[in-house]
């Protein structure tokens, strides 16, 4: 079968992006991919977290502390600017989640966790009981989830133990739960059976990704194309762990010594966004790319979307076009969604960014 897509630039209101070729899988259901609108924001520098929920979206720059809250049609609703340090700050944010009162969390690598009210003030802060043994500075990261009357949390490191280490997910718990009563934090969640890394070998550290709706909560590590779901009513149980299937996913193997990449690999497969739904999920990805000799490099890794069913299994992958830097929600194939522009992509001006309203038909 043959098969192919165009895509116009991000400037144009409307564009395609047609689903195809082997990744069609079990059920052979596939999307197409539009742009419903551009959104042009007055924002000065990068972005370096967001979310987007109920017809409002937040986004962050580390460098200037500034929060601003927009509308579905790019207007600006409120901004503030907190510091990085003291008591009324937080320093380098990277996952940021609304929450169903419309107030903002925001997780710090240093172990913060904020409250900000609706006008982005500093409502309240708390502190992890232990230092992050993670201290990634990876953007927009998935690592928050709010459930019942707890946050839980991608925070490894408690009793001082590196997650670089050997084994340490295999070991170790891999979330933890803080209690918004108490303020204690406790481990939750074993890693799934069937998780590359419960073998005794060295792997590129990863980044966890989770996502939760009602009681199910899906992981996800950013290098292993596999997503677990568990049963957050039954104390975080186990469920199951669904292969990603993709057409391509380049990885660095597992190694007895941790040498690293040997030069195959170009690029890695990553899964950048998890995105729990009513009846199953959605993932977004990087393909990755192989160190080639001699191959003439015209294009970044290719970006996909794909969404799983718990009654018909996954959807064909949907192309994402390059210019996209991360998206700040999927709540499902019938709902509108919102992803960042790289600015590399657009020549935009340093203090504007552009937001693409996205749909699938």
């Amino acid at each position: 079968m043959f098969c192919s897509y165009k895509f116009f630039p991000v400037l144009f209101y409307v564009v395609v992006a047609v689903a195809c070729g082997p990744g069609v899988k079990e059920n052979d259901l596939a999307f197409q991919l539009l742009v419903q609108d551009t959104l042009s924001i007055d924002f000065e520098g990068e972005i370096h977290a967001g979310d987007f929920r109920k017809n409002q979206g937040i986004i962050y720059n580390y460098r200037s502390g500034e929060y601003l809250k927009f509308d579905s049609t790019g207007r600006e609703l409120t901004r503030n600017s907190l510091p990085a340090e003291g008591e009324n700050g937080l320093f380098y944010v990277n996952s940021i989640k609304i929450v169903d009162s419309g107030e903002v969390l925001a997780q710090s690598i240093k172990g913060e966790i904020g409250l900000l009210d609706r006008e982005l003030r500093l409502k309240e802060k708390m502190f992890m009981p232990f230092p992050n043994g993670a201290m990634d500075l990876k953007r927009n990261v998935s690592t928050l989830e709010k459930w019942n009357n707890n946050l839980l949390l991608f925070y490894p490191g408690r009793g001082n133990k590196s997650p670089y280490t050997l084994g340490y997910y295999r070991d170790n718990y891999l979330l933890e739960k803080l209690d918004l009563n108490t303020g204690k934090s406790s481990p939750f969640l074993k890693l799934s059976p069937e998780s590359q890394y419960q073998k005794d070998l060295h792997f590129e550290p990863p980044t966890a990704l989770i996502s939760a709706l009602g009681d199910q909560l899906y992981f996800a590590f950013n290098k292993e194309p596999l997503i677990h779901r568990y049963n957050l009513r039954n104390g975080g149980e186990w469920e199951a762990s669904i292969p990603l299937d993709p057409d391509q996913f380049i990885q660095i193997k597992g190694q007895k010594i941790p040498l690293g990449n040997d030069g195959t690999v170009l690029a890695e497969g990553e899964i950048t966004g998890l995105y729990a739904l009513k009846n199953g999920f959605a993932v977004t990805y990087f393909e990755g790319l192989e160190n080639i000799p001699n191959q003439q490099l015209t294009k970044a890794p290719s970006q996909r979307l794909k969404i799983y069913s718990n009654k018909t299994g996954w959807a064909s992958p949907v192309a994402l076009p390059a210019e996209l830097l991360f998206m700040l929600n999927f709540e499902g194939p019938d709902r509108p969604f919102y992803a960042i522009v790289n600015p590399i992509y657009t020549g935009q001006l340093k203090n504007q960014i552009k937001i693409l309203k996205l749909h699938l038909q």
